[in-house]
């Protein structure tokens, strides 16, 4: 492994080409590929193999785990977390020997987290501190605080900012943050969603009545 200036650490066997901005502490881990124009942000972690398309923003503290391809039109928020494996795609309709085709975007929001092996769609966003289920195939946007399950991926219930606890019957989106949050996650990630919930509370309060 070798150590970039700026305190970020790249293991010999990665290729990350010219003009890719790293913040501090970043991880870039076994036979990464990092194109140009790419900016990961500070503490990001990429596992083995994974695969970073030019311009693709990865937000701070968010991991990217073995075997994932993000492809230019992701845009991945902070503190995201994508599972081993998970398929991102960025053409609705893939054909080889088209004259132009369009790039599609996907979003990830602050705190979402993807399970092992999902497939997501492009065109969708998937909202804060949401999370979808190893195996999931996601075809639709995802609301925050929703967990989604299944092939295609179904709602199942409103779940916690760390993800432990499900939420079946909550009047008020603070509800949202429990002890296990304060205990489990992060000072600054749980001030995080402590003030999303409260500039977002009448979105979130409407998605809770759906």
């Amino acid at each position: 492994m070798k150590e970039n200036s700026n305190n970020s650490f790249i293991h010999p066997t990665a290729c990350v080409e010219d003009n890719v901005a790293l913040g501090d502490g970043v991880k870039i881990w076994h036979f990464c590929h990092v194109r140009n124009g790419a900016f990961l942000g500070d503490q990001v972690s990429l596992g083995r193999d994974v695969y970073i398309d030019k311009g693709v923003v990865v937000g701070k503290q968010s991991r990217i785990q073995n075997g994932v391809s993000v492809y230019s039109g992701v845009v991945v928020g902070e503190w995201c977390f994508v599972g081993p494996h998970v398929i991102f795609t960025n053409d609705l309709y893939p054909r080889a020997g088209l004259k132009q085709w369009k790039v599609v975007e996907t979003k990830l929001e602050l705190g979402m987290s993807l399970g092992a092996g999902a497939i997501v769609r492009c065109g969708i966003t998937i909202g804060a501190f949401a999370m979808i289920g190893a195996g999931a195939v996601v075809t639709k946007s995802i609301a925050p605080f929703h967990l989604y399950l299944g092939m295609p991926a179904k709602y199942e219930k409103m779940i916690c900012a760390c993800g432990r606890t499900t939420c079946s019957n909550i009047s008020h989106p603070e509800e949202l943050l429990r002890k296990c949050c304060a205990d489990g996650l992060a000072d600054e990630l749980y001030a995080m969603a402590k003030e999303y919930i409260h500039i977002n509370n009448d979105c979130l309060m409407k998605s809770m009545k759906k």
